[in-house]
């Protein structure tokens, strides 16, 4: 039962994933980071690379580009390697990290849970 319960967590979580701010229309100043998955798990020495892109207003048109990425903790460099420009995940030794996804432009934020097995 318990893995039943968990499994249905982790499928709830994954879908929840993406977050969006702003106004997409660039009426006002808006900008907006999503990323996918928004829980990954890996094992030790598995690597992943999640998907992420941000989008801002400059001169009422919208811009993209790719976020970049960190740990939401320092503590969280025990569990996983981050490439900060990739957004490339590798699990080290079991436990649990969040990695966040930034604009450099506006500062929107969005966030994945990581699960080292």
């Amino acid at each position: 039962m318990q893995r039943v319960l968990a499994a249905a967590l982790l499928l709830l979580l994954s879908t929840a994933g993406c977050v969006i701010v702003g106004d997409p229309t660039c009426s006002g100043s808006s900008a907006s980071v999503v990323v996918a998955p928004g829980v990954v798990v890996v094992t030790v020495g598995q690597s992943f690379t999640p998907s992420g892109s941000e989008s801002w207003c400059e001169g009422g048109h919208q811009a993209h580009g790719s976020p970049n990425w960190a740990l939401s903790q320092a503590g969280d460099s025990a569990f996983v390697m981050l490439d900060a420009t990739t957004g490339r995940i590798t699990g080290r030794r079991a436990g649990f990290a969040t990695v966040i996804a930034r604009s450099d432009h506006s500062g929107a934020t969005s966030s994945i849970l990581v699960t080292v097995r």
